[in-house]
């Protein structure tokens, strides 16, 4: 199933490498994949899951998100901070802070959601829980990672937690626990038959645009890994900084996953939680963060040198730790 996820993302690569899809348009794709679709398919999953009638598949997935980020930032400054810069290829305190925020924060939306909505197809309850751990994630992008990259906290930066995912996933679970309650009368859940061409699980206008969302992402991974994977600057940039990239495949591909697959394994939680550890633990780092380390004081270079070498390196590992962890399961 990882291997299908990973074929559509080479397609879109060749696609994006063959000239065919003009500049900026990719940038238009994930606006719409962002604020559109990725949200239509939150509140679609989220309102027809019965996942929440356990408390903690509600408390604990955010909890993990912020916990996860905090690990993996807290490895990226032990290393930076326990060997010489020769050793680690940073040489100064501002790209050690930009290292430690990129192998922190891992790809928590992009490809986990369509990943998990091809493994489990018709699972809303595991979908609604991955949503759950998107805000956890979320969070601590907005304050762990900005803290991390700028040295300072900035208020500035929370609001970024008020977007459309975010937006969607605080109007979808108040919904889903209404139309889930006893204690609601019946009267008033037949108001929401009203929306039904709207919210509908089958037909709704929200669901057909939700399914859109998980192509359409994999399509914008893949013109993103496009630009990234130019051998000639690849060539360059390792042959400069080989021992960034070393550093950040072994934190975030292989660490990492142990990491989250011993606490997979360890953490007595539900099975919706653990499936989407096994999921989160082959994720590379987020691209996102090299757009936040130019806004945000940190070194550009450093944060693409991170992230190309792990996400182009993700292709291999992936599909191994996915399959350890439904071995392990």
């Amino acid at each position: 199933m990882a291997l299908s996820v990973f074929a559509i993302i080479v397609l879109a690569v060749i696609i994006g490498k063959s000239g065919f899809i003009a500049d900026g348009v990719d940038n238009g794709l994930m606006r719409i994949t962002i604020n559109i679709l990725i949200p239509c398919l939150i509140f679609d999953r989220i309102i027809h899951t019965d996942a929440f009638s356990d408390p903690q598949n509600i408390w604990l997935p955010p909890f993990i998100g912020f916990l996860l980020t905090t690990i993996g930032i807290g490895l990226g400054l032990l290393v930076t901070t326990s060997f010489r810069s020769s050793i680690t290829g940073l040489s100064s305190y501002r790209s050690r802070r930009t290292f430690a925020a990129c192998v922190g924060i891992l790809n928590y939306g992009f490809i986990p959601v369509p990943l998990a909505a091809i493994l489990f197809p018709n699972d809303s309850r595991t979908m609604g829980v991955l949503f759950l751990l998107y805000v956890g994630s979320e969070f601590s992008i907005w304050t762990l990672v900005i803290f991390c990259l700028n040295g300072r906290f900035d208020k500035k930066s929370l609001r970024k937690l008020l977007n459309m995912p975010i937006f969607a996933i605080l109007i979808a679970v108040p919904t889903n626990m209404i139309g889930h309650s006893s204690i609601v009368p019946d009267t008033l859940k037949s108001i929401f038959h009203l929306f039904d061409f709207i919210v509908d699980a089958q037909c709704g206008t929200i669901h057909l645009l939700g399914t859109a969302a998980v192509p359409m992402s994999l399509i914008v991974i893949g013109i993103t890994i496009s630009k990234l994977f130019v051998l000639d600057n690849i060539k360059l940039r390792l042959h400069k900084t080989w021992r960034i990239a070393i550093w950040s495949i072994l934190i975030r591909l292989v660490i990492m996953p142990i990491i989250i697959l011993l606490l997979m394994i360890r953490l007595p939680c539900t099975i919706e939680i653990k499936r989407i550890l096994i999921i989160y633990s082959a994720m590379n780092s987020a691209v996102l963060t090299v757009v936040l380390a130019k806004h945000y004081n940190g070194c550009e270079k450093t944060a693409m040198d991170t992230i190309m070498s792990n996400t182009i390196f993700s292709i291999i590992t992936l599909p191994i730790w996915i399959t350890l962890g439904f071995y392990l399961l």
